[in-house]
């Protein structure tokens, strides 16, 4: 083989390796980019599901402060409730002593005039 020939052969080996090197880009570019939209993808997914989950979270906590809120209130109405009950029970005894009492003395005084 003379010198021009091997040349030749080098020069052609040459373009083949380069013509494989872009024909292995042109296959990898594509899923690259495949890969970084895909990554891209996943991560708006996780921080939908995360901004979810925090906006739930949020509103519970929300939800769960009303309704102690409520009970407060209501236990609240429920001690009022039943002391003006005992109130009015004392009330009533009070007064039938009083009767009670008021009957007793003028009994007492009747029977002292008579």
């Amino acid at each position: 083989m003379d010198e021009q020939q091997a040349k030749r052969v080098d020069e052609a080996a040459q373009k083949f390796a380069e013509a494989l090197m872009e024909s292995y880009k042109a296959l990898t570019d594509p899923t690259v980019s495949v890969q970084a939209l895909n990554a891209e993808l996943t991560q708006d997914f996780f921080d939908a599901v995360i901004d979810n989950l925090h906006a739930q979270g949020e509103s519970n906590l929300a939800l769960t402060q009303g309704l102690i809120e409520q009970q407060q209130r209501q236990r609240e109405a429920l001690e009022l409730l039943a002391q003006e009950s005992v109130n009015a029970h004392m009330d009533f005894l009070d007064s039938m002593f009083f009767f009670h009492r008021q009957s007793v003395e003028a009994t007492e005084r009747s029977t002292r005039e008579h």
